[in-house]
């Protein structure tokens, strides 16, 4: 009960916020969280209608929904929405080996051959640069919270300097990147495939984005709502950064890993 009025109050606050601006996605996640609910119950024809009413309101479905729909559409019988949905997995950067589970689907044998065409538009209009640069960052920011957490439990040994300077690399990184190239959404880069489980996920950008909080720094803090319209974060994270912070007042990544160094090292 607490959890569905949390998510009908981040909803409204949402509506809030976007009174005087229009925001693109805010209709689009409350639909897709909705047909993801009949997905996990396995009433595949309601979510079929459900994505295609929620992909409606944007022009820019995100990868991980499309990946559901795609599985919805297919259940339904809904040839025709599927190869669609393909297509724009395609058009996104989702590569060939991932459809391979659905060759015997009618709509494979046109999309396959097809497919180098889909393929071209994503290198020819998605932003692959940014792309890898983020997946960089993504993967040094994991492992430097992985290292972060064994000097915590003082499975290694890290100076106080070193965690200053870990941790404001990372924030520095995130910063050119997006002054460079705007926040990274979707939209702008294409869809996260990740080959080790032929699976489509969303980029782990929240992860980043919390770790820097928890790091003494509250990037974008007025602009979450904004990221959130235009499809960067889920509505929820508009409520749950503002409960994160490390463990000082925020003011900076060395006051925070002198406050960390204090609790854990007892300088």
């Amino acid at each position: 009960m607490k959890k569905r009025i949390l998510h009908l109050f981040t909803f409204f606050l949402m509506t809030i916020f976007m009174s005087a601006q229009e925001c693109e996605y805010v209709e689009y996640y409350r639909i897709v969280d909705s047909a993801k609910k009949d997905y996990s119950k396995q009433d595949f024809k309601e979510a079929n209608q459900k994505f295609k009413l929620a992909f409606s309101k944007t022009d820019f479905p995100l990868g991980h929904d499309l990946s559901y729909a795609l599985i919805s559409a297919i259940k339904s019988k809904d040839d025709y929405w599927a190869g669609s949905i393909a297509e724009s997995l395609a058009k996104g950067g989702i590569p060939l080996r991932y459809f391979g589970k659905y060759q015997k689907e009618k709509w494979y044998k046109k999309f396959s051959s097809e497919f180098e065409n889909y393929s071209t538009y994503y290198k020819d209009s998605l932003n692959l640069v940014l792309k890898d640069k983020l997946l960089s960052l993504l993967e040094k920011d994991r492992e430097f919270n992985s290292k972060y957490h064994e000097w915590r439990t003082r499975e290694t040994e890290l100076t106080l300097q070193e965690l200053i300077n870990g941790a404001n690399e990372i924030l520095e990184e995130f910063k050119t990147l997006t002054e460079n190239y705007g926040f990274p959404n979707e939209r702008i880069m294409g869809y996260n495939y990740v080959r080790r489980k032929n699976a489509i996920e969303p980029f782990p950008i929240e992860a980043l984005i919390v770790h820097i909080y928890q790091r003494g720094v509250l990037i974008f803090e007025n602009e979450i709502p904004k990221i959130v319209c235009e499809g960067g974060l889920h509505p929820q994270w508009i409520e749950t950064l503002k409960k994160i912070r490390g463990f000082g007042d925020s003011t900076g990544i060395e006051q925070e890993m002198k406050a960390r160094y204090a609790k854990y090292r007892r300088i």
